[in-house]
């Protein structure tokens, strides 16, 4: 083996296991790191509920669950009617047309999935209004 050959091997390796290492370390710090952070809020959360009970209010009218859009099922799954419908529906053109199934594909799969998430949007508006009503 030629001495270039194996100062490449040399270089290839400690990269290799520098970047699992860096990698590692990131791991090692986050997930600890997490966990302490999602406790001190869940202890806040709870000293809150604590002070509001005390003072003799009830907690449920003032501390609402959040409706975060990701757990909805709807967004979700609007969003990926949107994306597979438009997929199929530029092929299909692509098909026809006989242009690139990539550039039709890809246009229409972004249009419908923005459609579907405007749709979504304005059923979720005209629904929490209906609940404010």
């Amino acid at each position: 083996m030629q001495s270039d050959q194996l100062v490449g091997l040399i270089i290839a390796a400690s990269s290799v296991i520098g970047g699992l290492a860096i990698g590692a370390i990131a791991i090692i710090i986050s997930v600890p790191w997490s966990f302490r952070e999602k406790l001190a809020k869940l202890e806040a959360s709870s000293k809150e509920r604590m002070a509001l009970i005390e003072k003799g209010v009830d907690p449920a009218l003032i501390m609402k669950p959040k409706n975060v859009i990701g757990n909805d099922p709807l967004f979700w799954g609007l969003l990926c009617v949107g994306l597979g419908g438009g997929s199929a529906l530029g092929i299909m053109i692509s098909d026809l047309t006989g242009h690139k199934p990539e550039t039709y594909s890809s246009s229409i799969a972004v249009l419908c999935t923005g459609i579907a998430l405007v749709y979504y949007f304005v059923y979720r508006k005209r629904s929490t209004d209906q609940k404010a009503a």
